[in-house]
């Protein structure tokens, strides 16, 4: 080992070899959660069928079936990308921002339900300007998210849970949130900065399980959205989604309590099970 190798490896903040690490962070968690994976391309082909179909609504309905479907695949193209998104960030060891695209991910998931009880802001949603946000105080009351927050709570739906408040930190320069992109050390209250890419089996577990759940709810969404506003939904087109969603439900569902039981064992102190 010449000089400069054995000065790289030394250093505090550990090996500049990024590309390598990553690479066997991303063989590892592929080869450790192998099962995840097969529900995760389950959810993806289940997916895509519902977007063939909502493609067809839009090309061929009227009305606000017609602008729903828009919507609709619009915030599906989003939360499909945001999924896939944290889903290569996680194989790679960059929890931290694979937490900060979830929380985008939520905000997606609330948007669905959100404008299923509000056919009258579909137009302003559609016909958004880049500075309609800041400048449009109509679209800011209706769009942001302490609207859609209170709406959906006094519908009796809870989208944002004290979960999407951590998340939150995640997105701006807290200390708190800051600490979601390093790891913990060996002994209690330990904290490690992580410079690049490292490996951490338990956040992996816990992302992974909600990627693979993640196709679910899109999916669910949809299917809901569609039985309450009396669309179509028993064509041999929808029987078969509606059978993969039953289907992918019951994977998601031993595949969470295989979670819970192995962070349980493994990493009490995450579980709650301090015995």
């Amino acid at each position: 080992m010449n000089k400069d190798e054995s000065q790289n490896n030394n250093e505090n903040c550990g090996t500049r070899k990024f590309k390598e690490e990553e690479e066997g962070i991303v063989g590892l968690t592929q080869d450790m959660f192998s099962i995840a994976y097969r529900i995760y391309w389950f959810g993806v082909n289940l997916v895509k069928d519902v977007i063939n179909l909502l493609i067809d609504d839009a090309t061929n309905a009227v009305g606000d079936k017609k602008k729903y479907a828009l919507a609709q695949l619009l915030l599906l193209n989003r939360s499909i990308q945001h999924i896939e998104s944290m889903r290569l960030l996680t194989e790679s060891g960059f929890y931290g921002n694979s937490f900060l695209v979830l929380r985008s991910l939520m905000s997606d998931l609330a948007m669905l339900q959100y404008l299923h009880f509000h056919p009258e802001l579909l137009d302003l949603f559609l016909n958004e300007k880049k500075d309609d946000y800041q400048e449009n105080n109509d679209f800011k009351k209706a769009f942001s998210e302490g609207a859609v927050e209170k709406d959906l709570v006094e519908r009796g739906i809870k989208p944002f849970s004290s979960t999407f408040q951590v998340l939150s930190k995640v997105s701006h320069s807290s200390s708190f949130g800051s600490q979601l992109y390093g790891s913990r050390g060996e002994k209690g209250g330990q904290y490690h900065f992580n410079y690049g890419p490292k490996y951490e089996p338990e956040k992996s577990l816990m992302l992974l399980d909600i990627i693979v759940s993640a196709y679910y709810d899109l999916a669910d969404n949809i299917l809901w959205h569609r039985y309450n506003a009396k669309e179509e939904i028993n064509s041999g087109a929808w029987n078969k989604v509606k059978e993969d969603v039953g289907e992918l439900r019951s994977k998601i569902n031993i595949h969470t309590e295989a979670t819970k039981d192995t962070l349980k064992i493994m990493w009490p102190e995450l579980s709650g099970n301090n015995n």
